[in-house]
């Protein structure tokens, strides 16, 4: 496995995804606190404060040679406001859970594509993974959706997947191999 301590910044068309910044808790608390937000996501943040100490947390971790979770805010290139936000996870053997969040106000915009894709292109291409996945909370037609915008499939479901600490509820999995990956058109 690929030793990686930071992750480049990746570009779309519309936005630049790159590392966590201290900079960034405000304009993630303006999204990650709305009960929109909220509805399809296990780790809820309760207020400013909480979002803060998980923005410092996830930048403190930024040069830890062995850390597995890379937190990268979505940054809106027009106004440099950091409007999302995603996540990868290397688990073991080459194996990487990737995850994606965006304002309410920018849903319906292509933009959670625009995220997700990154993503994908994080793990295969930096990350070195050979099979790539995504949880998706029951009822998150959204998601779904997106999942399979970007090349993933379906692959299961699990009834009774634990989401928080004393919660469970239904998931949809999907997934994606390198080698579909590398495999596609650009």
């Amino acid at each position: 496995m690929r030793t990686v301590t930071r992750l480049p910044a990746v570009e779309t068309r519309s936005l630049i995804l790159r590392e966590i910044e201290l900079r960034d808790a405000q304009s993630f608390a303006n999204f990650m606190l709305q009960e929109d937000y909220q509805r399809f996501i296990a780790a809820r943040l309760a207020n400013l404060a909480e979002v803060r100490a998980f923005v410092s947390r996830a930048v403190a971790r930024q040069g830890d040679e062995r850390r597995s979770a890379f937190h990268l805010a979505a940054e809106e290139k027009h106004s440099g406001e950091a409007i999302g936000d995603g996540f990868l996870i290397r688990q073991q053997p080459r194996n990487v859970e990737i995850g994606w969040g965006l304002h309410p106000a920018m849903w319906r915009m292509g933009l959670g594509r625009e995220i997700g894709a990154a993503l994908l292109g994080l793990a295969f291409e930096r990350l070195g993974a050979d099979t790539v996945w995504s949880k998706v909370m029951g009822g998150n037609a959204a998601s779904a959706r997106l999942a399979q915008t970007i090349g993933m499939r379906r692959t299961s479901a699990v009834a009774d997947y634990a989401i928080a600490p004393g919660v469970t509820g239904r998931v949809d999995v999907f997934t994606m191999t390198a080698a579909r990956y590398f495999e596609r058109s650009y």
